[in-house]
């Protein structure tokens, strides 16, 4: 039967999450004790498919951050199959004894999500999960948000919090903040005359090679080249839905390197402005 090999204790809490994930999920492909795939090294206690293109992993153990769950992470984040998004289940004594969370905030860290089970046997969802092929940590993207204006940092943390849901939107909304920018030195390239009312008024693409073509940006040709080559792989990611679960992992791990990508662009664009003596003029909501 299901959870055998485990002792009394965390046989219920097994079950009791395993009737929880199925009132979440259902039960389509529901396996116990087994491994997902021949190439990802790790049988959870149990999975389930969430989708057509992605699966819900789930390891119960009262020891937070199981080995089991550590090597786990490379394969599952590089596996070319369905999307994996992967939970720890423990109970909640284990959870809130974690000292100052500190492996709560690595599983957290590293895309995992949390599920605790009390002693009258209600499940709890601590934190939820993303698939790991494209998951971005709080922690990666503040790190790489340093360079930002307060405003953008603002603008990049609310399209990771939509990414964290819907990675095109998120990616979508990253290209617009990019977008911004580009418009903001654009408008003030225009009002200092070195390029037309009509480049300005041109397609993103043109706009960035007006600009690029002009003597005054020739040392920031690198950082507006970036800018396009990053419009244009965003809107390419964007616009192919995915056919097949290989297909969703790899736009999954697209997305993630396209928002990254995202960010630093941003970061050269303001180097950009810096020089040139402009002023990064966007609303924090975009």
């Amino acid at each position: 039967m299901a959870f055998d090999t485990l002792d009394p204790h965390l046989k219920a809490i097994a079950t009791k999450a395993l009737a929880f994930f199925k009132s979440k999920y259902g039960r389509r492909g529901l396996t116990t004790g087994a491994g997902i795939a021949q190439e990802i090294e790790w049988a959870p206690s149990f999975h389930l498919k969430a989708n057509g293109f992605s699966v819900v992993a789930v390891e119960v153990a009262d020891n937070l951050y199981p080995e089991a769950l550590r090597g786990a992470a490379y394969t599952v984040e590089h596996y070319d199959g369905p999307l994996i998004s992967a939970y720890q289940v423990c109970s909640l004594n284990a959870y809130q004894k974690d000292p100052k969370q500190t492996k709560i905030n690595l599983l957290r860290k590293h895309g995992f999500g949390i599920v605790t089970v009390d002693e009258d046997g209600t499940v709890t969802m601590q934190h939820p999960a993303t698939p790991l092929a494209q998951h971005v940590s709080e922690e990666e993207l503040d790190s790489r948000l340093q360079k930002l204006t307060p405003t953008l940092r603002v603008s990049f943390r609310s399209a990771h919090a939509t990414y964290r849901t819907n990675i095109v939107q998120g990616l979508q909304q990253a290209g617009q903040i990019v977008e911004a920018i580009i418009g903001s030195i654009a408008t003030q390239a225009h009002a200092k005359g070195v390029i037309s009312k009509a480049e300005l008024k041109g397609r993103l693409a043109d706009v960035i090679d007006s600009l690029y073509g002009k003597t005054v940006f020739k040392d920031h040709r690198a950082a507006l080249g970036g800018a396009r080559e990053f419009t244009k792989d965003r809107r390419n990611i964007a616009s192919h839905a995915p056919k097949n679960a290989k297909d969703a992992a790899d736009t999954a791990r697209k997305c993630k390197a396209g928002f990254l990508d995202g960010v630093n662009v941003a970061s050269n664009l303001i180097k950009v402005c810096q020089a040139m003596g402009y002023k990064i003029r966007i609303h924090s909501a975009c």
